[in-house]
């Protein structure tokens, strides 16, 4: 549970959240020996998320947004 949510509030909002999600989901998954993949992928899609952001925050070159 914590992995998908860690995706789904990962990529649409808040980074530090999903990373916090998918580290729960890890934990989670060691304690009961179930797959670790979604905890990582919820980890990688939120640091691609925050990523991104500071690079269109950074060079203000927002994708359909046109300056004259």
């Amino acid at each position: 549970m914590w992995g998908w949510l860690g995706i789904v509030i990962g990529l649409i909002c808040c980074g530090i959240l999903g990373i916090l999600f998918g580290v729960l989901s890890i934990r989670d998954a060691r304690r009961f020996g179930k797959s670790q993949t979604i905890g990582w992928v919820a980890i990688v899609l939120s640091v691609v998320n925050i990523v991104a952001s500071l690079v269109l925050n950074f060079t203000r070159q927002y994708p359909g947004v046109y300056y004259n």
